[in-house]
């Protein structure tokens, strides 16, 4: 949903999750052009995206009604402060969470949206524990969520983790789920279950490494089974919740290089390779992905 394809974009696609196609939405295109939104989705019901900038960051946040695909503005799960490259993260069935990103300045900030009523407020102790931009978010669907990598100025790309544990909304660092390669804007794909996957992004040079992490132990390692097709930076990642997982668009190179390239993650066997029958109708970057399957 969104992003950049050479202009800002309000364009949406949609995967049909049976057959890997994907094709253009219109009903599903964002209420105004916007990209380095966050992506949250309960699950079943709705899907948010929440933030972004269109040349000003903005607070805004649209809701898609998965039942019918069609997107609308939704007030009420505003941001507390127009940001943008922010990480989002669910549990798939209370609350979601978009995390960091930039209001001008890097911030920790996370502001938790409440699935029920769909109003969204500060959570401060859900902030992460650095300030940071652009990191992955994955999610086992339960218990815990992951903040992935990012970044906080100047030369430093991160491989930090922050770990939000959902039954209490708190957010702490977490060593063990730290990446194998410090990067920012990584897609993250989930099984909800056993694996989740940050893929490729920036680590001063865009890269196709894939990383791991093993819900039962926290624990993230690389999997170069699962490293991109190419290298690739600011993709979308979305999730059926049970079979494949997709990272969708994205660049090689500087953000005004798009793609349509779609790379699918074969959770059974952490294998990734091209999917060309889910390419996007349009090249973009900086996009934001939700999914009415995985959190």
């Amino acid at each position: 949903m969104g992003g950049d394809s050479g202009a800002v974009v309000a364009t949406t696609d949609r995967i049909t999750f049976s057959s890997s196609v994907a094709a253009a939405s219109t009903v599903s295109n964002l209420s105004t052009i916007r990209y380095t939104g966050a992506g949250v989705s309960d699950g079943s019901v709705y899907g948010y995206i929440m933030g972004g900038t269109s040349g000003a960051r903005v607070a805004t946040t649209d809701r898609i009604t998965f039942g019918t695909s069609v997107t609308a503005v939704s007030t009420i799960s505003n941001l507390s402060a127009a940001r943008q490259q922010l990480g989002g993260v669910s549990d798939g069935s209370v609350y979601g969470y978009a995390m960091g990103g930039s209001t001008g300045t890097n911030v920790a900030t996370t502001d938790r949206i409440t699935f029920g009523t769909s109003a969204t407020a500060a959570s401060t102790v859900s902030n992460l524990s650095t300030i940071r931009v652009d990191a992955a978010g994955v999610s086992d669907g339960s218990v815990y969520g992951y903040a992935m990598g990012g970044y906080s100025g100047g030369a430093a790309y991160l491989s930090i983790t922050d770990r939000i544990t959902f039954g209490t909304s708190v957010t702490a660092a977490s060593t063990v789920s730290n990446l194998s390669l410090a990067r920012v804007s990584a897609a993250g794909v989930s099984d909800n279950a056993v694996y989740g996957y940050a893929l490729g992004g920036n680590s001063s040079t865009s890269v196709a490494t894939a990383d791991r992490i093993t819900f039962g132990t926290s624990v993230t390692a690389a999997s170069t089974a699962s490293n991109l097709s190419g290298i690739r930076t600011s993709a979308a990642g979305i999730s059926d919740g049970a079979f494949y997982g997709y990272v969708m668009g994205g660049n090689s190179g500087t953000p005004g290089d798009p793609a349509a390239i779609i790379d699918r993650i074969t959770f059974s066997t952490s294998a990734t390779a091209a999917s060309t029958v889910s390419n996007l109708s349009q090249a973009r970057t900086r996009l934001a992905g939700v999914s009415d399957g995985a959190v």
